[in-house]
């Protein structure tokens, strides 16, 4: 598998780690599933998993209304984008959360949860491989503090004026798997077994907002016509990773991760390779 999986990234200037796991049995098929991944916006998935969790519980109010303001505001889209303040209930936070990967309300919702609540998630699924640190605020401020930054508004100034070299960006915690979010393929698929296999309320809710993101499907664009495809993204300039779960018309439930380090500009070509690797990993799954 690791020729085949290579041989899509290598021509590329790319290297990949992938891991495919059957939700029913467990068993399962990797490349390098065991090294390192930064989640970026995948990170996502822990937080609306946590959220959901405790609304289950009694622990979180779902229609509590939550003021968002221009303080909370890290650019981008939904609530990181408003203009204008607004009163939003930490449910619909949490869906704009997966479903246009909004930065901002992922700040808030993990507020509502706790920060510790999140950070020691993964021991309580027993993931080895997955460091949870905080939610992007968390990480832009580490970033802000690499860069000699007094604050994300300063880091946002000095990142659209171009003061920051693409070396000195790299160099900070964002891009480092030992100082930011990180996981492995392996660890990422036992996690969506975890959620479709768990209890209805809370799988039924998981699966209906990664069925509705709308940026990302890069697993699933040589995926079947026939087959349902869920799914949370996450990017950086180098880094580009997806985690989804296919659902075949025969039963059959994979759930797939991949991530992919390109070096060149040409993410596109590295979004399809992907996808090849996908589609590979289902079809070995199949022998």
């Amino acid at each position: 598998m690791q020729a085949i999986v290579d041989g899509f990234f290598a021509p590329l200037g790319a290297t990949a780690q992938a891991h495919i796991r059957d939700l029913g049995d467990g068993r399962g098929i990797g490349v390098r599933e065991d090294e390192p991944v930064i989640l970026v916006s995948v990170v996502k998935l822990f937080i609306a998993w946590e959220f959901r969790r405790q609304v289950e519980e009694g622990l979180v109010d779902p229609a509590a209304p939550v003021r968002t303001t221009a303080a909370d505001r890290l650019g981008g889209t939904g609530t990181a984008g408003f203009r204008y303040d607004s009163h939003i209930s930490v449910w619909d936070l949490a869906a704009l959360m997966m479903e246009v990967s909004d930065n901002s309300a992922a700040d808030l919702v993990t507020a509502r949860i706790g920060a510790s609540s999140l950070r020691s998630l993964p021991a309580r699924l027993g993931l080895k491989g997955t460091r949870l640190i905080g939610p992007p605020r968390t990480i832009l401020e580490d970033v802000a503090r690499d860069l000699d930054v007094s604050d994300l508004q300063a880091l946002a100034h000095v990142l659209s004026a171009g003061a920051v070299t693409t070396a000195e960006l790299r160099a900070t915690s964002a891009w480092d798997p030992a100082r930011t979010n990180v996981s492995t393929c392996a660890d990422l698929t036992a996690f969506m077994r975890h959620i479709w296999n768990g209890p209805e309320p809370i799988a039924g809710d998981l699966r209906t907002w990664t069925g509705r993101q709308l940026t990302g499907g890069r697993l699933s664009r040589l995926a079947p016509s026939e087959v349902q495809v869920f799914g949370r993204s996450g990017s950086l300039p180098g880094w580009l990773n997806e985690v989804a779960v296919w659902e075949w018309p025969d039963g059959r439930r994979h759930a797939i991760a991949v991530s992919a380090q390109p070096t060149e500009r040409n993410f596109r070509e590295v979004e399809l390779a992907m996808s090849r690797t996908a589609l590979a990993l289902t079809e070995a799954m199949g022998r």
